[in-house]
């Protein structure tokens, strides 16, 4: 199924955290995986939707980064 929208950075934050649970943060990593190929003319994901999607992952990693390394500090 073609995603005609593309999840909010706070979205993709919360799926991180969720991974944090259960991968170690040193080897805790997002990749794009928006459903549209990079090495094919793949017209399926529009492309303002992939764009968004990397944009979002970029984001909510980001976001996730902050909360977990705060996590860190406190428990030192």
């Amino acid at each position: 199924m073609i995603a005609l929208r593309a999840e909010t950075a706070e979205e993709v934050c919360e799926r991180v955290l969720e991974a944090a649970k259960y991968i170690p943060f040193e080897q805790l990593d997002t990749t794009d995986d928006c459903k549209f190929s990079p090495f094919d003319d793949d017209q399926s994901t529009p492309r303002q939707i992939a764009f968004d999607k990397i944009r979002a992952r970029l984001e909510g990693t980001r976001m996730a980064e902050e909360q977990l390394m705060a996590r860190k500090r406190t428990k030192i």
